[in-house]
């Protein structure tokens, strides 16, 4: 490099402090053909594209370069490449005005920060462990049936891990890289959320809120007073920070809206009668909340147990069993289930099928009074009309009757 590069590297480098960016972010990436990236933002596991980096116009040198008057909201951000692939994930913190030089993308040791935000060159020294302990962890799993040491060998990595992250601490509790080192400690199923930080909105900013969401509540019991109750404390968790609580109750909704199994609607009912209905939520209208509390209501005479609302001579068969079909005549899948269902009833002549075209019936607000998100819904009763299963696909119909 002759004398004037030097000079020109020198200021682009410190350009950012001669100018007024609170914000200024240079990338360089080694053997990268493309030109265009994107800087995405996390809000949980969905991201959102806050700008597009470019290479510079009349620039001598690869690099790609994020500024902004404004500050960034710490939090961990994604840099995507032009076919909307993921990159690299990259620490913002309180220092934002520093150069990422990467070597290798694959590699996080190769990842070198010049500037004082040291809070994303410690993320990236995190990082690079721990997906080298979690490999070797992985590895030594694969073979302990036949090497029970490696129990023990795996026990000894996660303990070093655990003082590896302790050492990148700062002094200053509230720094974000603490937030994250606190979220990645892994407890049992009981202690499960003590390190987890609910009451700071940072961490909504990456996805390990979802995951972690997700690995606890698929491995609770489908019980839903349990589930219920689980949501209450770990709402409860959120203190003050209102912008977590209701990412939590959006969450939970989408979550139990349609469960995966079909006895948790009271899960539905209790998030919107304590919570939507309780609450003063942003951006939830009074006409949304209505809806979802008709709904709740619809719900309460639909759950397991409860004795199906009456629809045509529904209460006039006599049958051990009844499958109550609400289908569309110009739906595909219908016709597919509807002789699957005739093949069942072949077999068991114990059930009557009870078929509903849900165009035709001329009852108001037919749909909402049965739940009906989408065709075919089939519910199967017994013989005093009550609801011993919901939500099924037709070959899920003969292992209820089995069951008996």
């Amino acid at each position: 490099m002759n004398k004037f590069n030097k000079i020109f590297f020198i200021l682009l480098i410190f350009l950012p402090i001669i100018g007024f960016s609170q914000a200024d972010i240079r990338i360089f990436l080694n053997n990268q053909e493309d030109s265009v990236f994107y800087f995405c933002k996390y809000r949980g596991a969905k991201t959102t594209v806050i700008d597009t980096l470019t290479i510079p116009e009349l620039s001598i040198f690869n690099y790609f370069r994020y500024h902004s008057k404004e500050k960034l909201p710490e939090g961990i951000y994604l840099l995507k490449n032009s076919k909307n692939f993921p990159v690299t994930e990259i620490l913002i913190g309180k220092k934002q005005i520093f150069t990422l030089y990467i070597n290798d993308l694959e590699d996080l040791n190769t990842y070198k920060v010049k500037g004082r935000a040291k809070e994303t060159a410690t993320y990236f020294k995190l990082m690079a462990k721990v997906r080298q302990t979690e490999a070797n962890i992985a590895a030594l799993a694969s073979e302990k049936d036949h090497y029970p040491e490696n129990v023990r060998k795996i026990d000894s990595l996660r303990q070093d891990l655990e003082k590896f992250e302790e050492s990148l601490k700062t002094k200053k509790k509230d720094t974000f890289i603490n937030i994250v080192i606190r979220s990645l400690k892994q407890h049992d199923f009981e202690h499960y959320w003590d390190d987890f930080p609910l009451d700071d909105a940072r961490i909504l900013t990456y996805p390990l809120i979802d995951n972690k969401l997700d690995t606890y509540f698929d491995n609770l019991y489908a019980n839903a007073p349990k589930i219920n109750n689980e949501i209450d404390k770990i709402i409860a968790k959120t203190g003050d920070c209102v912008e977590v609580r209701d990412y939590l109750i959006w969450y939970f909704y989408r979550k139990y809206y349609s469960p995966k199994y079909m006895n948790l609607d009271d899960v539905y009912i209790h998030l919107v009668d304590e919570y939507f209905l309780k609450l003063e939520m942003r951006n939830v209208s009074e006409s949304v909340v209505n809806l979802m509390a008709d709904r709740a209501n619809y719900l309460e005479n639909l759950k397991i147990g409860a004795k199906l609302p009456e629809i045509g001579h529904l209460y006039s068969i006599d049958a051990q069993y009844i499958a109550v079909v609400f289908y569309d005549k110009t739906c595909h899948k219908c016709a597919q289930e509807g002789r699957i269902l005739e093949e069942i009833k072949s077999r068991h002549p114990e059930m009557v099928i009870f078929p509903v075209e849900v165009n035709s019936t001329g009852i108001e607000n037919l749909l909402s009074l049965y739940d009906i998100q989408t065709t075919p819904m089939i519910y199967v009763l017994d013989k005093q009309k009550h609801i011993i299963a919901k939500r099924l696909k037709a070959e899920q119909v003969e292992q209820i009757l089995n069951m008996d």
